[in-house]
């Protein structure tokens, strides 16, 4: 959850900067997509498995 909420500040800070120094608003919003889905795909693979398992299973065949 602080993975995604750090992204979303530097989302916002990102795009009121580009719109200050005048970067056409399709590129804003282009620019904040990317930094959202990497906020996203960060976050999933930090992400603390809550299924118990402890990790990757591996199938031990005796």
């Amino acid at each position: 959850m602080l993975y995604i909420l750090g992204s979303l500040i530097l989302l916002g800070a990102l795009c009121y900067a580009a719109t200050l120094i005048g970067i056409p608003s399709v590129w804003v919003g282009v620019m904040g997509a990317v930094i959202l889905a990497l906020g996203i795909m960060g976050a999933a693979r930090t992400g603390v498995s809550r299924s118990g398992g402890g990790g990757t299973v591996i199938n031990k065949v005796d």
